[in-house]
């Protein structure tokens, strides 16, 4: 990608022209009038400046949108749900900057808080490209895989395999889950080959900040990140959370850096491919953790098998318009990419 904004003026400008193609109008004319809020000195400015020398890759006006969206689910702001299909309203395209940046003048502690909420989607329409790299990579070494989840939020990802998958072509998983991926998430004419049923044998996962989604807290936070006229994400984050309380998965505080070090010390475990991957997670790591996380799979690289392989599995972005979906492999070290996505997970264009 290009050199990502600098400024908390470009960081909220670069926001609102990118919700449009990412499927949410009704944010993207918001963060329009916050623009210009924020130009003029008001709130805005009040609540984004001094809150990160990253503002962009800090995503802090996601944040401001959150806290927000946050205050409409939990009843405390019925002057924005009104307008919020998640909460039950209706949006008809018109500007709903006043009753935003009135929200924020009778919540000023709840924002301040919010502001230094990190944004933690853990989006489970990504399990459709993750799954397809999965399933690639149980069709090499065989199905049996360890995974490390970096900064995994709530571990929704990390069940992946309690979700079902259909291309059209091929498919797995559970046929009676509440979360499924049909067909037209695979869009290019070549599909993943499916049918080499990836099983988890151990799953691990840590988060610098993790959210637990056994409380009610935690699944009001989990929903406040997703944009309020997009229903589907609403409804398949409510649906992965019931799975969730089903299938727990524990989410470990560590810095990610730091938390693989430990794990991959203990060396590539024999009868399954070890595979660390995350999704839109590497813009929030520090340069040093970055470094670590680099330096570690390098050095457990170097000592892979054929029958003891390391895999790199990543959904990052690519463009303004899509994510990539990487794959580097050991032995050897050879990078591919997979698959093109958009950011929420839709509209996968399988490479291979």
């Amino acid at each position: 990608m290009a050199d990502p904004p600098v400024t908390v003026e470009q960081a909220i400008e670069s926001q609102a022209v990118s919700c449009g193609p990412n499927g949410s109008a009704l944010y993207g004319l918001l963060l329009t009038g916050l623009l210009a809020d924020y130009r003029n000195g008001g709130l805005t400015a009040e609540f984004l400046d001094g809150v990160s020398a990253k503002p962009w890759n800090d995503a802090i006006a996601l944040r401001y949108l959150a806290t927000a969206h946050r205050l409409a689910l939990s009843g405390a702001a019925p002057r924005l749900a009104r307008h919020y299909p998640s909460c039950g309203g209706r949006w008809g395209g018109d500007e709903i900057t006043d009753d935003f940046l009135t929200v924020v003048a009778e919540n000023r502690t709840e924002f301040r808080a919010g502001m230094r909420r990190n944004v933690q989607t853990n989006e489970v329409g990504r399990a459709a490209v993750l799954a397809s790299g999965f399933a690639l990579i149980a069709s090499r070494f065989g199905p049996v895989l360890d995974t490390l989840e970096l900064g995994s939020s709530a571990g929704l990802l990390s069940r992946w395999d309690r979700y079902h998958y259909a291309t059209g072509d091929s498919g797995f998983g559970d046929e009676s889950s509440g979360v499924g991926f049909d067909p037209s998430w695979w869009v290019s004419p070549t599909k993943p080959g499916l049918g080499s049923q990836p099983r988890v044998r151990n799953r691990s996962a840590s988060d610098i900040s993790p959210i637990d989604i056994s409380t009610a807290d935690g699944r009001l936070t989990m929903l406040s990140f997703v944009w309020p006229d997009q229903l589907e994400r609403v409804d398949r984050l409510r649906a992965a959370l019931v799975i969730a309380t089903e299938f727990p998965v524990r989410v470990e505080q560590a810095d990610a850096g730091e938390w693989l070090a430990r794990r991959l010390a203990e060396g590539l475990r024999p009868g399954a491919s070890t595979v660390v991957f995350h999704s839109i997670v590497w813009q929030y790591l520090g340069r040093a953790t970055k470094d670590a996380v680099r330096t570690t799979l390098n050095a457990a690289g170097a000592l892979a098998r054929q029958d003891t392989p390391l895999l790199w599995l990543r959904m990052e972005p690519a463009t303004t318009a899509h994510a990539d979906l990487r794959l580097t492999t050991w032995p050897g070290g050879d990078d591919e990419v997979l698959a093109n996505v958009g950011y929420h997970g839709a509209g996968i264009r399988w490479l291979l």
